[in-house]
């Protein structure tokens, strides 16, 4: 068993090096699987990670390292990893070693499906990983976000920016409460369990009744009352609105103050200080969301490597010692956000924080059911617990 943990490890230390340093390649490997099976490719919902321009091509969203490990492709050019198409395959290249054979995922049925309405369901809610079978699918329900309007987005975030680049060439469009209850229902019938929405700021702060209207979609063409929502929101000025999300039939609960400390809060997220009622706000919003939805039932993500690591480490600490769900995610200098062009940490300072992590969620007793049930879409903590707990390799039990 220690030597499978070993083998593991080390991927999933090559899965935390390929999605911070990136990976360089000619897009043109992937030209006959991407004809084949044009689903694969990555569909900008939200934002693009890439640090290469991709408007002009596809790549794929994701791809499986050898032993199973599901790894999301950041495309850069400068990056000291490769992939290469040999003899046999596809291969993870660095300095001319052979680090691990990739496969390709399988897409969902209902990627086929479209609404009554016309709109492909693949572009109304996206599986939340096509490197598992997890059960979640992923709503961006606005590419856009309002907070642009006064010149506030957060300065890591290029979800404008994407919008501007990929919406034409990819066809976005608003999601509407109707055509995602017809795609969830669509999904949950080939065994997805999980449904998470998010999406930027929208003008007037209107989250709330257009999150009841979709609830309430799902909820009737389901026929399922829990159906296991997320709801990944803006701190409201007005707490009380939370215990809405609760009775709509949400299970749990996103809120994201993205970094710790006021002062980094104020200047790398301006517009959630000035719309989301503050620093103080968003931490008055957590701790209420903690007495509305429980413990383990509310998520907090930090967007790593934008501050020292003994930051993002004590806000871990605090927050899971309340019973949420802290996380942190590797920071991207993404195209066409301020922070274009800047440097994140090394992959071993990610490495480590990675760790701290699932130390501190376990620690504070975040279960792995927990953690699935607040986020199923698998991130490098998730694995930790995959490995822990012994259910790898590809295609692990379902949660829930």
């Amino acid at each position: 068993m220690s030597t499978i943990k070993e083998t593991l490890y080390k991927e999933l230390y090559l899965k935390n090096a390929l999605e911070v340093e990136g990976i360089k390649f000619d897009y043109k490997i992937f030209q006959e699987i991407l004809r084949k099976n044009s689903h694969l490719a990555v569909y900008h919902a939200c934002m693009d990670n890439s640090l290469d321009d991709t408007t002009s091509f596809l790549i794929p969203a994701s791809v499986r390292l050898e032993n199973g490990i599901g790894v999301a492709i950041v495309k850069n050019s400068n990056s000291k990893y490769s992939f290469e198409k040999l003899e046999d395959g596809i291969w993870v290249v660095k300095e001319g070693k052979r680090l691990s054979k990739i496969s390709m995922a399988d897409t969902p049925n209902y990627y086929n499906l479209k609404t009554t309405d016309g709109a492909e369901m693949r572009k109304i809610a996206q599986s939340g990983s096509l490197t598992y079978k997890e059960g979640v699918v992923m709503v961006t329900y606005s590419d856009e976000c309002a907070l642009i309007d006064k010149g506030h987005d957060c300065l890591f975030c290029n979800i404008n920016a994407t919008k501007a680049r990929f919406s034409e060439l990819e066809g976005h469009q608003w999601k509407y409460p109707k055509q995602i209850g017809e795609t969830v229902k669509a999904a949950f019938s080939e065994g997805y369990d999980h449904f998470n929405i998010t999406g930027g700021f929208i003008p007037e702060r209107r989250e709330l009744e257009y999150y009841l209207d979709v609830a309430e979609s799902i909820q009737n063409k389901t026929g399922r009352e829990d159906f296991n929502g997320t709801a990944v929101i803006g701190a409201p000025t007005d707490l009380s609105v939370l215990e809405q999300y609760k009775e709509a039939g949400y299970r749990t609960v996103a809120i994201h103050p993205e970094v710790w400390g006021k002062d980094f809060f104020n200047a790398i997220c301006p517009g959630k200080a000035e719309t989301g009622g503050g620093y103080e706000n968003y931490l008055e919003a957590i701790d209420y969301a903690i007495e509305v939805f429980g413990k383990g039932r509310v998520r907090s993500q930090f967007v790593a490597g934008l501050q020292p690591k003994e930051y993002v480490i004590d806000g871990l600490e605090t927050l899971s010692a309340k019973g949420v769900v802290a996380l942190a995610l590797p920071w991207i200098p993404n195209i066409g956000s301020a922070f274009e062009g800047h440097r994140t940490p090394t992959e071993e300072w990610h490495w480590s924080v990675q760790k701290a992590n699932y130390e501190i969620l376990k620690k504070n007793g975040i279960t792995s059911e927990l953690l699935y049930d607040v986020l199923p879409n698998p991130r490098t903590v998730h694995d930790f617990y995959r490995i822990e707990e012994g259910f790898y390799p590809v295609y692990p039990r379902k949660y829930l």
